[in-house]
């Protein structure tokens, strides 16, 4: 099978070997004629506003590109930037790449970085995660740009391989005909039902295998599988975990690696009634409550492990062992429940001075579909010692989200990714108080302060990426086994399935970096 990784490798051997380090190397391919369709979730595309990618996130179609690119190992590749340095006190030049066009015919130049990435990234609230302002991008010749963030930030190249980064033609709208510099083009979109993409042909590098690619969005889970058993589509993502042993038979069952997590984050600053985990012994006692084993086995099919970080070990190594997480002790959580004063009553659910031990679980990103059944586990797990846990379902993220600015919740389920290179990018983007451009004021909810700020900070500030890895591996270890504000639950594969004639398709484990170039349909 010919993989992402070496389709990416013998790219970047071209790059550097050819003359001139940094010049396109031409490859043209057999005209492509196949057709693919892909069953997905939900459309959740913003179509306005400062954060508008239509074709880019949280649906990768492969119109745009970014300037780095996240490998399946979470390294950093050049892509539209063929190298980079960092120029003191807090500047980094970027060295385009020559020869790339636009698909409508521009020129992909300094300039357009400037309009398309950084300054489009400006208009973003806190500059999105690179902390870009109106003045950060400098041209500095036809082909290389500075880029100096607003904050210190030592991990910008890590930072702008994550999809919504990508450069936007000059003059464009990405919101109702998104034009990049990808391997396919844009076709048309109808929203919650398709958006289609053809192959690129002015392409700077190897030319896509496939035609056309048409999205299909099927937000029950049930309805995806359905499709490809009667083949409609060619591909689904994701897969229920129930439905993969019956679909193996006939369809190809592609996972990635770890990339993924499920996890609960705990409303540390709410206020009444949602002002239960103010208690860290409420916290850890919900940790100790939860069956993770029995979790996977039973609920996730096997199709995940019980790591308890919401970053990947593989971004953490060699310090993924400082976050070990809490093993299943209902007898521990029990005798932490009695100290925080709540008693057994009637019923088996606790209560103090009359009211209650119930909590909301708001479940919702990216769907509540995508967690089905967790909730009910958890709710199972729960009242084994004492706590009456109410589900809340939200049907995609911006209603989730929206209960996160209200405070409506005790704690929040959420299927997240590490879309980026640098290992401390969930932990800044969702609990440092320094700002991180989020979609949601999580910080309001979920921040632990200025001890695990000081932990996250060099994640930011630091050069050297081993002191990185295991400054985020502390904080960690500090909001996961001190504090028990992320209660996780599981490391979650990506699950996809396909028909046997399709070839050449490599599950990332940010999904959202998926590459459809290298993808083609057999007979």
């Amino acid at each position: 099978m010919f993989t992402l990784a070496r389709a990416l490798s013998l790219a970047l051997v071209l790059v550097l070997t050819a003359p001139g380090f940094g010049s396109v190397a031409r490859s043209e391919a057999p005209k492509a004629t196949a057709n693919l369709t892909v069953g997905v979730s939900q459309d959740q595309y913003v179509l306005s506003g400062p954060r508008v990618g239509l074709g880019m996130y949280p649906l990768n179609a492969n119109i745009f590109e970014t300037l780095t690119y996240l490998s399946p190992d979470y390294k950093v590749k050049p892509l539209l930037a063929v190298r980079w340095k960092f120029r003191p006190p807090n500047t980094w030049r970027f060295y385009l790449r020559k020869g790339v066009k636009f698909q409508d015919g521009q020129s992909f130049n300094a300039t357009a970085v400037k309009e398309g990435l950084f300054d489009r990234l400006a208009k973003i609230p806190g500059g999105s995660t690179v902390a870009a302002g109106p003045q950060s991008a400098i041209v500095v010749n036809t082909y290389t740009i500075d880029f100096t963030p607003t904050e210190k930030d030592l991990r910008v190249p890590e930072q702008l391989v994550h999809p919504s980064n990508g450069v936007v033609a000059p003059g464009t709208d990405p919101g109702k005909k998104p034009v990049g510099t990808g391997p396919f083009r844009f076709v048309e979109y109808l929203q919650n039902e398709r958006i289609v993409v053809e192959r690129n042909p002015t392409y700077w590098g190897a030319k896509a295998r496939l035609n056309r690619i048409t999205f299909r969005f099927y937000p029950d889970a049930t309805t995806r599988r359905q499709a490809l058993q009667a083949g409609d589509v060619d591909v689904i993502f994701e897969v229920s975990r129930p439905d993969v042993q019956s679909l193996k038979s006939k369809f190809t069952i592609m996972s990635s690696k770890v990339g993924a997590y499920e996890a609960m984050y705990a409303n540390i600053h709410g206020q009444a009634p949602y002002d239960i985990l103010h208690d860290v012994r409420v916290r850890q006692a919900i940790a100790y409550g939860i069956d993770r084993k029995l979790l996977v086995s039973r609920v996730l099919f096997g199709l995940a492990n019980t790591s308890q970080s919401m970053v990947p070990p593989s971004s953490l190594s060699p310090y993924a062992s400082l976050v070990k997480g809490y093993p299943y002790d209902p007898a521990k959580a029990r005798a932490l429940l009695d100290k925080a004063g709540w008693k057994v009553g009637s019923g088996g659910i606790r209560q103090k001075n009359g009211r209650p031990l119930k909590l909301t679980l708001v479940s919702g990103f990216p769907s509540a579909e995508v967690h089905r059944p967790i909730p009910v586990f958890l709710q199972s797990e729960l009242k084994k010692i004492g706590i009456d846990l109410s589900i809340v379902e939200r049907p995609d993220s911006a209603s989730y989200q929206a209960l996160i600015t209200s405070g409506q919740g005790d704690l929040y389920l959420e299927n997240g990714n590490q879309n980026d290179a640098n290992p401390g990018f969930l932990p800044v983007l969702l609990f440092y108080t320094g700002g991180s451009g989020a979609s949601a004021p999580y910080q309001k909810l979920f921040a632990p302060g200025p001890t695990f700020d000081r932990l996250i900070a060099p994640s930011l500030t630091e050069v050297n990426p081993k002191k990185v890895r295991k400054a985020v591996a502390e904080a960690m270890h500090y909001i996961v086994d001190k504090e028990a504000i992320v209660i996780g639950l599981a490391g979650i594969y990506r699950v996809y399935a396909m028909k046997r004639s399709v070839r050449g398709f490599v599950p990332h484990p940010s999904f959202i970096s998926v590459r459809w170039d290298h993808v083609s349909l057999a007979g």
